[in-house]
């Protein structure tokens, strides 16, 4: 009777950790990237952004699409709305949820689009 208890307890905490994986995973983004634009490098200090959550469809570092993300402000001790937005003409400010933080980069659109809103469309 023993091992029994030992192995349904066991099978438990596996469901647990497998549904805090599946949960968290939520924040985590996927890696889409588009073709022919120049992508900076993630700008430090991300670490104080944590909880990061899209507000729609989670679109990588696909400079294509606007996206927006909700995250904690460790600084401020506020949760805080940040979406792409456009630096000049020609770059976007890109925002993603990896590893539950808030990344942002600076990515120069592709040589045949320009900025507008937020995001990298045809000229």
């Amino acid at each position: 009777m023993e091992t029994k208890w030992k192995v349904t307890l066991i099978a438990l905490v596996a469901v647990v950790v497998i549904l805090i994986a599946v949960s968290n995973n939520q924040t985590t983004g996927n890696a889409t990237f588009t073709s022919g634009a120049n992508y900076g490098a993630i700008n430090p200090g991300f670490s104080v952004y944590t909880q990061c959550i899209y507000l729609d469809l989670n679109d990588g570092w696909d400079v294509t699409k606007k996206e927006c993300v909700k995250f904690y402000d460790r600084t401020s001790g506020q949760y805080t709305e940040y979406c792409d937005a456009c630096s000049g003409q020609n770059s976007v400010s890109e925002t993603h949820c990896e590893d539950g933080y808030r990344k942002t980069r600076l990515v120069n659109c592709p040589s045949d689009m320009h900025c507008v809103d937020g995001a990298c469309v045809g000229k």
